[in-house]
């Protein structure tokens, strides 16, 4: 099987012969793209002339491209794939309908929302873009394209610019948006209870919701164990029904079974005293965060 770099290599060295002879002028341009949780080796073609002018043209990454050869593809097919996918252009409507190509439209403070990320897993991605450390994780505002579309964009340092905002007015605008846009969920489980903004892309950012967390406590009578499933949803112990060893020993054992998870958030437990409303991460060896 060829490894990645092979692939690659290959991708690099072949492509445009499955393609066209209109494209034996274009370049393949690669480009590592920081996402949540992920890095990935994108690449287009490029037509030749200046890049504003030109086409948008589909961008695609390596590593899930390399899964197929993973999965016994043969690496012809795969490259006839690619080729016939990078034919493919917007039709006319569609890109004159979609807001993303207005480069003049001015992002709307009320589409912004916020969402919260692993910091350690996204170390790189964090340095381009406004962020607020919170325990083990980091906020981030994301800033959504039409109402509950789903269809959602990172505010870096451009889009703050063009924002006219802040830092701290960002997150605040984007939790206070979120909070009332999506308000939090507590459902009844045989644990305890299921957490998450609800209609929120990133649902467990109601870890940052102090009513919520009020209600849960209440609603438990309890200190509560917060366990992070994904950037979805949150599970909620109420302390006096678990052990704590128990409860740290087994989030462990589930983390190990997809620890390279694209939604993963945390692989930590955290811990809210319920007296004093304060929120820390449960670890003998890590000390409180604030």
């Amino acid at each position: 099987m060829l490894s990645y770099e092979e692939f690659k290599n290959a991708v690099r060295t072949d492509l445009k012969k499955y393609m066209p002879r209109s494209y034996a002028d274009h370049k393949l341009v690669e480009t590592k793209i920081y996402k949540i949780n992920r890095c990935v080796d994108s690449f287009h073609l490029q037509p030749p002339g200046p890049v504003r002018e030109a086409v948008p043209m589909p961008s695609l990454n390596f590593q899930d491209l390399y899964q197929s050869i993973v999965g016994g593809a043969k690496l012809e097919k795969v490259l006839r794939l690619i080729a016939q996918t990078m034919q493919y252009t917007l039709p006319a409507s569609v890109e004159r309908d979609c807001a993303w190509f207005d480069e003049d439209k001015k992002p709307d403070p009320s589409r912004l929302h916020v969402a919260l990320i692993n910091r350690q897993r996204n170390e790189e991605y964090l340095k381009s873009i406004p962020h607020h450390d919170f325990l083990d994780l980091s906020a981030i505002a994301v800033l959504e394209e039409g109402d509950r579309s789903g269809y959602l964009c990172v505010v870096n340092h451009g889009i703050l610019k063009e924002l006219d905002m802040d830092e701290d007015t960002l997150l605040k605008t984007a939790c206070a948006n979120t909070f009332e846009q999506y308000p939090a969920v507590l459902e009844q489980s045989h644990l305890g209870l299921n957490a998450w903004c609800e209609g929120s892309t990133f649902g467990a950012v109601c870890l940052l919701d102090e009513d919520m967390l009020k209600e849960a406590a209440d609603v438990l009578d309890s200190d509560l164990y917060i366990l992070p499933d994904s950037l979805h949803l949150l599970f909620i112990i109420a302390v006096k029904s678990i052990p704590r060893k128990i409860v740290l020993e087994s989030f462990s054992r589930a983390m190990l079974l997809e620890p390279d998870a694209f939604d993963f958030l945390s692989d930590n437990v955290y811990y809210y005293d319920r007296k004093k409303g304060t929120l820390r991460i449960l670890s003998a060896r890590t000390k409180k965060i604030s």
